[in-house]
Order: structure tokens, then sequence, then C-alpha cells
């Protein structure tokens, strides 16, 4: 039996959200081997469930309307979130009461108390976002979205094991393609640190290392994994996701100004709702940290049903999986060879 961990009470839409999705959830997949551990306010989530049918296995933790919020910085949430819907959850987690956890909740707070308290895998010095990215072949995995804003070689490096992980078991990809995001595809081009990852990636036997990649390559498709420190990441990504926006609000004041554009629109609108579901940010929604000893899901701050609910999908497929195992392992070779 796999249990999940849930902090129900993080997220900008709080419990309506996060019930909602673990609903949805289970009206799509097979729960029958899946517990849930729902921390949060026990009343208002009982009250929650009961609104409409569901499978779900679950258990309630109560923690009262004991929440970190989204403005607490990570020192705050260490030293004071004891007994809040998001450490407990966590906790379980550390604790082996759960074999994955989930959150919506303040990034910052959920990366501490994380690392923290489940702890980092050893040979890993942080633990980073993941994200699986659209492109034009189908997805990208792209790490570190955030979570270190200043990476050294090592890190880069131990990034890409990390990303080649993930895409072997949520992209079901034998030897991805691992990139290393940069100015230019050039050996000459970047930083002291991006080149001397290079060099560590170009020597590794057990990674496909396919060299430098541009931030249009990101969504060309041209690498499985791509690596970048946590600043370029969550710029590029934030700059995606605005791109994303800009173009559904042309498209719909386009398809509205005018008589043949709403005419155009009854004969696209299947290829209209196509685009909009493939850039749609719910339906990549969940985020691993990994390098973590356990399986932590950052779901989006502002996640609704859906979003959440491919939160939960990433951390019962990973929990399911020897995604912890991988990475110890390929972390142990490197270690050992000296790269």
């Amino acid at each position: 039996m796999i249990k999940i961990a849930v902090d129900v009470m993080g997220g900008d839409l709080g419990v309506e959200a996060t019930i909602s999705g673990l609903r949805l959830y289970s009206t799509k997949n097979d729960c029958s081997d899946i517990a849930f551990l729902l921390f949060g306010n026990e009343k208002t989530i009982e009250s929650k469930l009961s609104e409409a049918p569901h499978n779900l296995l679950y258990r309630v933790c109560d923690t009262k309307d004991n929440v970190i919020s989204g403005n607490d910085k990570p020192a705050h949430a260490l030293k004071k979130g004891r007994g809040t819907s998001m450490f407990e959850a966590i906790n379980a987690v550390s604790k082996g009461e759960a074999d994955a956890v989930v959150s919506s909740g303040n990034t910052g707070a959920y990366m501490a108390l994380s690392k923290i308290l489940i702890g980092t895998i050893e040979g890993i010095e942080r633990p980073a976002i993941v994200s699986i990215l659209p492109n034009l072949k189908g997805n990208t995995v792209m790490l570190d979205l955030g979570a270190n804003t200043d990476c050294s070689p090592t890190k880069l490096v131990q990034f890409a094991v990390m990303g080649n992980a993930v895409s072997n078991i949520l992209q079901k990809i034998d030897s991805p393609k691992i990139g290393l995001l940069n100015i230019g595809t050039e050996k000459s081009k970047g930083t002291d640190s991006l080149e001397e990852a290079y060099d560590i990636l170009q020597q590794s036997k057990d990674l496909n290392f396919i060299g430098f990649v541009e931030g249009t390559d990101i969504t060309k498709g041209t690498a499985d994994v791509i690596v970048t420190d946590g600043f370029s990441g969550n710029v590029s990504l934030k700059t995606m996701e605005g791109t994303i926006r800009y173009i559904v609000h042309t498209l719909k004041e386009g398809f509205s100004s005018s008589l043949m554009g709403k005419i155009g629109y009854l004969f696209s609108r299947k290829v209209f709702q196509k685009l909009k579901d493939a850039i749609d940010p719910r339906y990549h929604n969940g985020a691993p940290l990994v390098g973590l000893k356990k399986i932590s899901i950052k779901s989006h701050g502002n996640s609704d049903a859906i979003g959440f609910s491919n939160a939960v999908s990433v951390a019962v497929k990973l929990a399911k999986s020897e995604f912890i195992k991988n990475i110890e392992e390929k972390i142990s070779e490197i270690e050992r060879k000296k790269f």
C-alpha cells in the first residue's frame, strides 16, 4: 500500500482545490492500493469530502487551522512550523509513515522543511526543483527552477543525474539527451562553472550528454533534460508562462474581434482547444524536489483541482518506482569514478 501525505491547507485556493483535486484523481485512477494522509482541519476536510462521491482511502490528521502562510519566511517556518499542516505532512514522510508528500504551500518554506526533515541523498549538496515542460516533440525535464540561484559545477552535474532519473521514470526514456543551458552552443561560451560542468559531463559514460543548449532549445525538444541554475531556470520558466498567456490572450482577441474571426473559431476550435491543453500549466503541475531521501512534490501555489490532481499523480508514480534508488546509484558511481 502506497501512502501519500497531503498538506490540505496549503496553496492560494486552500482546502477547496486540494480536496477537489484528490476527488478528481480518484475518479480517473485506481486508488485501491493508495492511502492518503490528509493534514489540516478535520471538520473542514470531512465536510468537503462528503460533498461528492469518491473512492479515496484516507485518514485525516487534524492540525486545526495551523498553516504556514505564503508570506512566512523559511527561517520562520523552521522555527514555528511544527503543528502546521505543511510541517506535519512532511514529517510523516520523514518518520516513514508516508512514502511521498504533496503541498501547494509556500515554496521557500516547503523546500527548507523538506531538506531539514527529510534530508538529502548522500553525495547531493542541495535538492533541486524539477518541472516537465511541453516541447515540439513531447516534453522536456528541466531543473533547477528556483531552489539554487548560484550553482557550482558539482551541483550542475548532480542536477544532470537527477534529471536523468526523472526522465527515466516519468517520461519512460532509457537514455535521455541531457543539455546544459548556456548563452550559446559553443564550448568557449559561458561562465567558468558552466565550462567545468561541461567537461565533467562530457567524460561521463553513464549520461547521454549532448553539450550546451540555448533558451530556444527548451521548446524545440533538442534535449530531453535541460540543466541550469535556479536563477536562469526560474527566469526561463516565468518567461515561458508569460509568453503562453500572451499568445492565448492574442488568439482570443483575434477570434472575437470580428464576425469572420468568430466563424473561423467555430471551424478551428478543436485545434485551439488542443493548443490550450498542450500549454496549460495545470497539466504539467507537480514539481519533484529531487535530491531528497524521500519523495516531496511541490504543486503550484494557485493550483486548482486539475493542477493538484496532476501533482498527486506525479507523487504516486514516483512512490511506486525506484526513483530514489536510481539517483543514489548514479550519484555513487560518479563519486566513485571522480570525474
